[in-house]
């Protein structure tokens, strides 16, 4: 997970900023703690986010509305929200490295984005050594204040620092470019300032309506949308079908190689609605444009879409920046696990692999790669099992602790979204099991 100390900095400085906005500012506050905030600021911002939470979690009346245009709720968003949107975007992209590579995924096009995600592999690099890219471009929908675009940024830009300081000749970005559309004009200053600070360009789009006011001209190397699919058209009863044609629009913006990541609330309804506009993108009798890179290792419909009220989230643990362990202790809001429904989708034709399926153009997914879906349970008959799901959907993998098999040590670690690939496992009734000759690996 990232290092977010130097954006809880930036952060606090603009959260300060905004309390100038409403309140003259404190005679000697130049002498405020630049990396954290006071008793009193920490009970006012408390509170702040209190009002926020129930607007955006609660009720929802929040939603769809420019209420970031307010000072005090876009301040309360900086100090907890900003950075849980930044670690979703940051999690969600390593969820799709391991997935290239556990799929062996390769790009047709190695001179633009993927080959950042394969800074660790030399050997794809030899292969297909990439031109250099001057302008890295970011697409950053409903930014507010470019959580989600920043976290591309700098996702790319140590992954580009990588992979040229293992490879002296290879060429890496001179710049990421960061366009970022909101309807809150205020937002917008704040992110283009949030960028400045990390030496990015930003060009704010504002104000500007998702689904009414036209996507932005040019293309991108990664478009990413950061809890806005679930406002659009979101009371009427196509909003599906709405949905997957503005994701089809965004798609020809992208360049060759390009990704989209598309991020929801780790709710009921938005996941299921966001797991339900992902089966409609994959159905085409011709075969899909598009191909799901995380967290799915199946191009089929979601298994999780056919079970009555279930729905499918990826979580991530991270280190928990100061101001939001304070807030937390202040509100009883619990961010120990950061949890989205999420994409990540690359277009089927930028991609090939070793092993093609019986339509062209769609590769084939591993047969033994699985993702974990759930916490690992205790059932009645006293065994633990965890649910996976890999090419063929859900299926249960299971264990009766003690049993003293070889892969029990890495079974007891599952957690969910981890990926793995899973040797020699037992066929039971209701699913597989650990047994002598089973295998277990992190991809």
């Amino acid at each position: 997970m990232p290092e977010l100390a130097p954006w809880e900095r930036r952060l606090i400085q603009e959260w300060r900023t905004l309390q100038g906005r409403n309140k003259r500012k404190a005679r000697g506050s130049s002498a405020l703690p630049p990396d954290r905030l006071t008793l009193a600021e920490l009970d006012r911002a408390g509170a702040d986010l209190l009002a926020l939470q129930r607007g955006l979690t609660g009720d929802r009346h929040l939603i769809g509305s420019a209420y970031m245009d307010e000072s005090r709720r876009l301040g309360a968003y900086l100090l907890f929200y900003w950075f849980t949107s930044y670690t979703q975007t940051w999690g969600m992209l390593d969820i799709a490295l391991g997935a290239l590579k556990a799929q062996g995924l390769k790009p047709l096009d190695a001179r633009e984005i993927t080959p950042a995600f394969q800074a660790g592999d030399a050997g794809s690099m030899r292969e297909a050594p990439p031109r250099e890219i001057p302008t890295f471009r970011i697409l950053d929908l409903g930014s507010g204040p470019a959580p989600c675009g920043l976290a591309v940024a700098d996702w790319f830009n140590r992954a580009f620092q990588s992979r040229t300081s293992k490879q002296h000749n290879l060429g890496s970005p001179t710049e990421f470019e960061i366009t970022a559309c909101d309807q809150s004009s205020l937002a917008l200053e704040v992110a283009e300032k949030l960028a400045r600070s990390a030496a990015y360009r930003l060009t704010r789009v504002g104000p500007w309506q998702a689904g009414t006011d036209p996507i932005p001209k040019g293309s991108y190397h990664c478009i990413v949308m950061g809890h806005l699919l679930n406002e659009l058209w979101q009371d009427e009863p196509d909003r599906l079908e709405k949905r997957a044609a503005f994701i089809g629009a965004l798609g020809d913006r992208l360049e060759a190689g390009g990704i989209m990541i598309i991020l929801e609330p780790a709710l009921l309804g938005t996941g299921r609605d966001l797991l339900k506009t992902r089966d409609r993108l994959l159905q085409s009798p011709l075969g899909s444009p598009w191909y799901v890179l995380a967290p799915c290792f199946t191009q089929g419909l979601c298994p999780a879409v056919a079970q009555t009220n279930q729905t499918c989230h990826s979580d991530f643990v991270w280190h928990l920046p100061r101001t939001v362990r304070e807030l937390e202790r202040r509100t009883g809001l619990d961010k120990d696990l950061v949890k989205t429904t999420a994409l990540v989708l690359a277009r089927s034709k930028d991609l090939h692999h070793a092993v093609l399926s019986d339509t062209p153009g769609i590769p084939r997914p591993a047969s033994n790669v699985y993702r974990v879906v759930s916490e690992p349970m205790l059932n009645k008959a006293g065994r633990t099992r965890v649910i996976l799901c890999g090419k063929d959907g859900r299926i249960p993998l299971s264990a009766r602790l003690g049993e003293a098999f070889p892969a029990e040590a890495m079974f007891k670690k599952l957690r969910r979204s981890d990926a793995i690939f899973l040797h020699q496992p037992e066929q039971r009734e209701t699913g597989l099991a650990l047994g002598p000759e089973t295998r277990i690996n992190y991809v």
